[in-house]
């Protein structure tokens, strides 16, 4: 006989789901400055195991590398993009903020000669509109972001070293925590799959990023824009940021060329050939890179997107993806929670 009636049972979980899930929200809200670091850190430990299985799978001579000079080279490899970033943000971000009065000029400019072309009225409300544009303002927080991004760099190497030495011990820590061997096992394979998932998640994001980047700068350098460089970082990043991201990566330095040339005809030139870029590996190249990896429903990644950037910023709008995977999984792990693990889904269907 039950201790708990069922009709009780189910509505005392939830009530003690939603609690936890309050809980856990405050925790994230108030936490947010020591947990956008450490959930970095986790995501690029997963990326450094994933080249390091990429490094263990080159064999020189006929014998392959050793675990240990492969995590290393892994890690190597990771510093080397870490310094190209920072090298490229210093270099740039204090021209950048130099040229912003400049940029902000134009653009009064372009929006004066737009009123005069379609012979708007400007009636006092454009020229408050005017007025108020802030575009230096915007490029200062854009570059400001991307410092503090720098500057949190130190804080994140130290948690993914440390990351890196726990992870000699931690299979010997699962089995020590449960006495039940099932028990064990079962988290095992649940952590596993999260490994697997996420790993080649950031592994091809980050390769479709890199590419895409490269040809966006191609195009900018051969247009002679400022700073391709800069902007082909950025390009990068925001490539991580689902959906909206290609659409950032595009409008902010087809913006910077008008402001720049004053002309409309190198402005859509550049806005074509950025577009054509995305949309190919965007709706081509990447799905067939990722397949099912994510099995993640369009709207889960929206809502993920909006939740996530509404509590930890421009970090969570690059976690939102990875950081929602984690949860679609756990939740499939477990009977009560299964159903939403299939709401979030992209097909219905849950691996677990």
């Amino acid at each position: 006989m039950p201790l708990v009636d069922p009709a009780i049972a189910r509505p005392l979980w939830w009530t003690s789901f939603l609690v936890g899930a309050a809980v856990v929200g405050s925790i994230l809200i108030f936490g947010s400055r020591f947990l956008i670091p450490l959930a970095v850190a986790f995501m690029l430990w997963l990326l450094i195991n994933a080249i390091a299985r990429f490094y263990a799978r080159l064999s020189i001579g006929g014998y392959a590398l050793p675990r240990t000079l492969c995590r290393l080279l892994a890690m190597l490899t990771m510093a080397g993009l870490f310094w190209l970033i920072f090298d490229i943000s210093m270099r740039n971000i204090a021209q950048v903020r130099l040229a912003a009065p400049e940029y902000q000029r134009n653009l009064i400019i372009l929006i004066e000669q737009v009123i005069r072309i379609f012979n708007v009225d400007q009636t006092t409300t454009v020229d408050e509109v005017i007025s108020r544009i802030d575009f230096a303002g915007m490029l200062f927080s854009l570059t400001a972001g991307l410092g503090g991004l720098i500057g949190n760099i130190g804080l994140i190497a130290l948690y993914v070293a440390f990351m890196m030495l726990e992870q000699r011990n931690f299979d010997q820590k699962i089995d020590r925590l449960f006495a039940d061997k099932h028990s064990s096992e079962n988290l095992r394979q649940s952590l596993e799959e999260i490994e697997h998932r996420i790993e080649r998640y950031l592994w091809i994001k980050t390769l479709v990023s890199l590419g895409t980047a490269f040809l966006c700068w191609v195009v900018l350098a051969y247009a002679e824009v400022n700073y391709a460089s800069l902007w082909a970082l950025l390009i990068f990043l925001f490539n991580f940021v689902p959906n909206i991201g290609s659409l950032f990566a595009v409008t902010l330095p087809a913006l910077l060329t008008l402001l720049q040339f004053n002309d409309w005809g190198i402005f859509f030139s550049v806005t074509l050939a950025l577009t054509a870029i995305q949309a190919v590996i965007g709706n081509y190249v990447e799905p067939r890179l990722m397949g099912t990896t994510l099995n993640l429903s369009p709207f889960v990644i929206i809502l993920s997107l909006t939740f996530w950037g509404g509590i930890w910023g421009v970090a969570g709008m690059f976690l939102s993806v990875p950081i929602t995977v984690i949860i679609a999984i756990v939740f499939s792990k477990f009977e009560p929670t299964r159903p939403v693990a299939v709401l979030l889904s992209s097909n219905g269907r849950l691996s677990g």
